[in-house]
């Protein structure tokens, strides 16, 4: 299923995460890697990197990466920024890189579209794969009680010239199916788009159980990058997941 959000409104993406602070987030996967990858392989792979600006942050702290994502028109927007990175369309389910990597990074959620069991498992697999011994995994997610009750977020808007853009996200749990449907509303210069993006709907514990099954160590930190374990008391984590 084609996302507006990854194709039709791919150009508008920066813009519509303007508000988000990229520079924290790689400040906090530098001192993560620096703390806890014990492979000595400076490679990182960064899977659902969208428009690459991750990539090209931490290609300028001196980082080796790879990206790769499953939308054509996310990664024509990471050219612009990345022309010297190797860059490459694939399905993080099946993706086969011939090379280790010291650290993989996925983040925006991303993990979750693995919508089942089986899928997270063939994934992680395959990331656990791709990983030298002594490597690390590091993704953010949301626990499935997010959707419970939820009611649509207040929104987030930019404003330029010859654009304004409005983005309401509401994540739902259909229990029946026991998926997370994230529904969002977009008006683009007055004209209202809709995306829905069915993603796995997982608690923290079972998430960690079954990385933990794969063969990872599973450490889970605070979303405002502090390290804390066990943090299970909000609907939003980061997973630091470490290959022995």
């Amino acid at each position: 299923m084609e996302h507006l959000f990854y194709s039709k409104l791919a150009k508008y993406y920066d813009k519509i995460y303007h508000y988000v602070d990229y520079k924290k987030q790689v400040d906090f996967f530098v001192r993560i890697i620096k703390k806890y990858n014990k492979s000595k392989n400076n490679k990182i792979l960064d899977v659902a990197c969208g428009t690459g600006v991750h990539v090209d942050l931490l290609k300028k702290q001196g980082f080796d990466i790879v990206g790769v994502d499953i939308s054509n028109e996310m990664l024509k927007e990471a050219k612009k920024k990345n022309s010297d990175v190797q860059l490459l369309l694939g399905d993080m389910k099946n993706l086969k890189v011939n090379e280790k990597f010291g650290t993989i990074i996925i983040f925006f959620n991303s993990i979750l579209y693995n919508k089942n069991k089986e899928e997270l498992k063939k994934t992680t697999q395959n990331f656990y794969d791709h990983l030298d011994t002594g490597g690390i995994l590091i993704f953010d997610t949301v626990d499935k009680s997010i959707g419970i009750n939820s009611k649509p977020e207040k929104g987030y808007e930019y404003h330029d010239d010859n654009l304004n853009i409005k983005f309401i996200p509401q994540w739902i749990f259909d229990k029946e199916n026991n998926v997370l449907d994230l529904e969002i509303d977009f008006i683009v210069n007055k004209e209202k788009l809709h995306d829905h993006h069915v993603m796995g709907a997982f608690s923290f514990q079972e998430l960690k159980n079954l990385i933990e099954e794969i063969g990872f160590k599973v450490m889970i930190m605070k979303k405002d990058y502090r390290e804390s374990e066990p943090y299970t008391t909000d609907t939003t984590a980061i997973f630091l997941c470490e290959k022995p």
